[in-house]
């Protein structure tokens, strides 16, 4: 290998790893000259802070309802229908035949999630608001 086949196989990956070195050094630099002296720790910091609200209320040994188990399963089948189907609708517009077994045994698999889904009454969107 000459210098110069080393130097175009280095070269982006070196630049990379100054950057990757350089950009926090000079975020912490910056945000030490920005605001110098120390952050005062208060009470208040210390604080859980979640979702807007600045004072939690329970416990983390709270058990949720079954409903946002359930809602989260939806959106998984709905996810990984999304994720499966479309990279098959673009092989199966090449060649239509070949995959036809593989498409119709994914989507027996996928119908029996969202029939169990159904079963559940996830989809009944009156009956999870309660």
């Amino acid at each position: 290998m000459s210098n110069v086949e080393i130097f175009d196989s280095t070269f982006a990956l070196t630049i990379l790893v100054v950057l990757a070195v350089a950009v926090p050094l000079l975020l912490l630099f910056s945000n030490w000259v920005l605001h110098p002296g120390k952050i005062k720790n208060t009470e208040i910091k210390g604080t859980a802070y979640e979702c807007g609200l600045a004072h939690v209320a329970g416990t983390a040994n709270e058990r949720y309802p079954i409903k946002y188990y359930m809602v989260a399963m939806l959106f998984l089948v709905f996810d990984i229908e999304v994720a499966f189907l479309y990279p098959l609708a673009v092989v199966f517009l090449s060649s239509p035949w070949s995959l036809l077994a593989v498409l119709l045994a994914f989507l027996l698999i996928l119908e029996s999630g969202y029939l169990y889904l159904y079963r559940k009454g996830v989809l009944d969107w009156n009956k999870l608001s309660d």
